[in-house]
Parts: structure tokens; C-alpha cells; sequence
């Protein structure tokens, strides 16, 4: 199961709500290996056509994340912490049984989507992200969720 730690969140590189962090500051706060990967995602899902960035704060547990849309639609949230970087991507039902489909979807692709929480109709999949693979796994769901929203219902 893929869950973060318990004390996960208290470790949030940017909490105090009233001081919206700029876009570009994880890049220096992180330390030098997360950082480079927290550009590799952001340069991977910015990269899809009309994909918006903001800087949220999503309240006391999660506080500023880097929220990715398109038209208005959630795509994923970009963790920075402490000590590292982690994702969250939202699916919903139709989206996920998509996912699965796909032919040589990632183990830690498969294993956030099992751990996944549901609310209200979308599973929320949080994922590590501790290396180029987990990066490459995470952008590459994101990029299939956002031909899932390109698909004419």
C-alpha cells in the first residue's frame, strides 16, 4: 500500500498560509536532486496543450501545493517537502478503469491507484517521487488523463 508516512505532511516546504510561495521558488529551496526533478515534471506537464499552473493553499494538511489544470479540470498537485517531492493525481471512475487498461502502466502507477482514497467520486493517488522513473511514471499519467479530457464524451 502507498500511503504517505504519518507525519508526511507535517513536513511541507511551504505552510504558513498567509505567504504564497512564487512558482519558480521550489527550485531553489529544495535540495539539488529534487529539484531538478520537481522541473522535470512541471517542464513534462506544462509541456501538454493548455495546461494552467497555480500555487494553491489547499488548507492545513496539504498547504501550498502546485495545482495542474485543463478547461477547469484537475489534473494533478505537485508536493514539495522538506526533504523531497511527491504527487497526487485524481481520477475518476471511467478514468481509472482507462488507466488500467493501458498496457505497461508502471508498478507504482498500478500501486497509487490500488491506495487511492475516494471522495465524492474521484480517487486522489498520491505517489512518491524519489527519482527520474517515479518522475517519468508520474508525468506519463498525467499526460494520459489529459488525452482522457481531449476525448469528446
Amino acid at each position: 500500500m502507498i500511503r504517505p508516512p504519518k507525519d508526511y505532511w507535517a513536513h511541507t516546504l511551504f505552510g504558513d498560509p498567509r505567504r504564497r510561495p512564487r512558482v519558480e521558488q521550489p527550485l531553489r529551496a529544495l535540495p539539488p536532486r529534487a529539484s531538478v526533478r520537481f522541473r522535470k515534471v512541471r517542464e513534462g506537464v506544462r509541456a501538454l496543450k493548455h495546461v494552467t499552473e497555480q500555487v494553491v493553499f489547499l488548507g492545513t494538511t496539504w498547504k501550498w501545493v502546485w495545482m495542474y489544470e485543463v478547461g477547469g479540470r484537475k489534473l494533478a498537485y505537485l508536493h514539495p517537502m522538506e526533504k523531497g517531492l511527491s504527487g497526487t493525481y485524481v481520477l475518476t471512475e471511467s478514468e481509472e478503469r482507462a488507466l488500467l487498461q493501458v498496457y505497461g502502466v508502471p508498478g507504482s502507477v498500478r500501486d497509487a491507484v490500488r491506495s487511492g482514497v475516494r471522495a465524492e467520486g474521484i480517487l486522489w493517488c498520491w505517489m512518491n517521487l524519489p527519482d527520474g522513473t517515479a518522475v517519468k511514471a508520474f508525468v506519463d499519467v498525467v499526460r494520459l488523463k489529459h488525452e482522457l479530457l481531449a476525448r469528446p464524451e
